[in-house]
Formats: structure tokens, C-alpha cells, sequence
């Protein structure tokens, strides 16, 4: 069922925001736009969607809320204030180059669309057309973690996942986790011992908005260094040659340490 929230956020309410490590039964989608009618309209176009809106009136603002919630996608208009959208575009780019941002442009807004397409991942006109807009937000929203979280904790004795958090437990240690390695980690987590297909892994954690199979890779060896795995010799996540991914939890031996696993870092969506 939907869960279309619009609320106007701004930076006298930010106190009033969710951390962002609170997990979300829906994703979220942030519209930055002046336009409360338009924003208004457009959401409740969307009602039926399985994605919260967010909508906020100024860049400047739009880029606190960025940093403290977190959303998995951001609708962006050609809107001023301290900042301007495009300053808003370059600076979320540079902390988070693969956060989906949709740019909404008129006809009019020739030179905002030549300046902003470069860095935006797509371009969509204004006034909204709720339909195919709706279509296009959910291709980039499929199998986030708000869905998956709700899941129950898995147990594999030196390894247990959340499943009401975004965090793992090796050994004991607690190590949180970005949400893409989180998502992959549960679902190979889920098949312990079986061979997982690339496109498989691919498809369940990215979706169909995934276009680029290295994305894989890099997830799978940044998981590697958080269980402390030989990358000659990997004992947790084994890379099956022309076939997949096969995770198991090894024997830990009496003489290792209880955990080599590095800190958590923001990553690519």
C-alpha cells in the first residue's frame, strides 16, 4: 500500500528528523522543488507507490536532509536560494556519485538542462507526468534495504545479520554496514554453501538499474576486507569461475584475532 508522506521540510525542522541509520519501511525519494502545488499534485499521483516523498523548497536545505536521511533517490527542479540546484547537483555528486538523481525540467529550462545532464541520470519534463515519472522512480528503487530489513535476524553462529538494521555481528563484534554490502551480504547469507549466480546477485540487490556488472565485484571485495578474507585465498566469499559466488562461515582457528574487519564507509547505490 502506498506510503506517499509529503512534508515540506525545513532547516528549523531538521532537530525533528530520523537519524539516518533509522531503517525505513519504504524508500524514500526527496523532491527538491519550490513548487508546493506541483510537488502536492505530483504525490498524490504517486499514491499507490511503495516509496515515501519528501519534499523540501531549497537546495541548501536539500542538502542537510541528503546527508541526514539518506534518500535513495532525488527529484531535482531548477530551484535558487543560498545555494542553486546545480551547486545542490555538484555537491551530492561529489559525497555520492551514484545516488539516482532525476532533474525535472520545462521547456524553458534549456540552459539548467544543458548545465545539470551531465551529472543528473536523467532528465524528465515539468509539469510532472505522474505516470511515466512513477515508472521511472521504481526502476531505480527495486530491492532497497527498507524492504529486506524487515526480515528476520539470520544466526550462522561466528556471523549474525540484523534483520532490523543494516549491521552484522562477527565474532561478537558489531560492524554497521552501507546498504548495498547489506543487502548483498543477507542474500548470499540466506544461501550459505550455494553457488550464486553474477546476474542473480546482480538483479536482487540493484535491481534493473544496474547497468554496470563491476559494481558486483567491487561489493564483493569490500565485503573481503570486512571479514578480514585472504583475497589470494578467501575462506567466507569464494568466487566460483564462471559461475557465481559461494559464501560460508569458516572455522575460526584458536590463535586469530576476533575480527579484521575495517569500519563501514558510505557507498555507491
Amino acid at each position: 500500500m502506498a506510503n506517499i508522506d509529503v512534508a515540506f521540510v525545513g532547516a528549523r525542522k531538521l532537530s525533528e528528523l530520523s537519524d539516518p541509520a533509522t531503517v525505513r519501511h519504504h524508500p524514500m525519494v526527496l523532491v527538491v522543488d519550490d513548487d508546493k502545488d506541483a510537488v502536492t499534485a505530483l504525490a498524490e499521483g504517486l499514491r499507490g507507490q511503495s516509496y515515501t516523498v519528501h519534499a523540501c523548497l531549497e537546495p541548501a536545505e536539500a542538502l542537510l536532509i541528503v546527508g541526514r536521511l539518506r534518500p535513495d533517490l532525488v527529484v531535482l527542479a531548477p530551484v535558487g536560494g543560498l545555494i542553486s540546484s546545480l551547486e545542490f547537483l555538484d555537491l551530492v555528486r561529489q559525497g555520492d556519485p551514484d545516488l539516482p538523481i532525476l532533474v525535472a525540467a520545462a521547456p524553458s529550462d534549456g540552459d539548467f538542462v544543458a548545465r545539470a545532464s551531465a551529472a543528473a541520470n536523467i532528465v524528465v519534463p515539468k509539469p510532472y507526468r505522474t505516470q511515466e515519472l512513477a515508472v521511472i522512480v521504481q526502476s531505480y528503487l527495486n530491492n532497497v534495504v527498507a524492504h529486506e530489513a524487515r526480515r528476520s535476524t539470520i544466526d550462522l553462529g561466528r556471523l549474525r545479520i540484523d534483520g532490523a538494521a543494516p549491521q552484522m555481528w562477527i565474532d561478537g563484534d558489531c560492524l554497521r554496514l552501507p546498504p548495498r554490502e547489506y543487502l548483498l551480504l543477507r542474500y548470499l547469507a540466506e544461501r550459505p554453501g550455494m553457488v550464486v549466480p553474477r546476474t542473480e546477485l546482480v538483479h536482487a540487490v540493484w535491481g534493473s538499474s544496474a547497468t554496470n556488472s563491476n559494481t558486483l565485484t567491487v561489493h564483493i571485495a569490500r565485503l573481503r576486507k570486512r571479514f578480514g578474507d585472504d583475497e589470494h585465498d578467501p575462506q567466507w566469499l569464494r568466487a566460483i569461475r564462471g559461475l557465481g559466488y559461494q559464501f560460508q562461515v569458516p572455522e575460526r582457528h584458536p590463535s586469530s584475532p576476533a575480527s579484521h574487519a575495517i569500519p563501514a564507509q558510505r557507498e555507491p547505490r
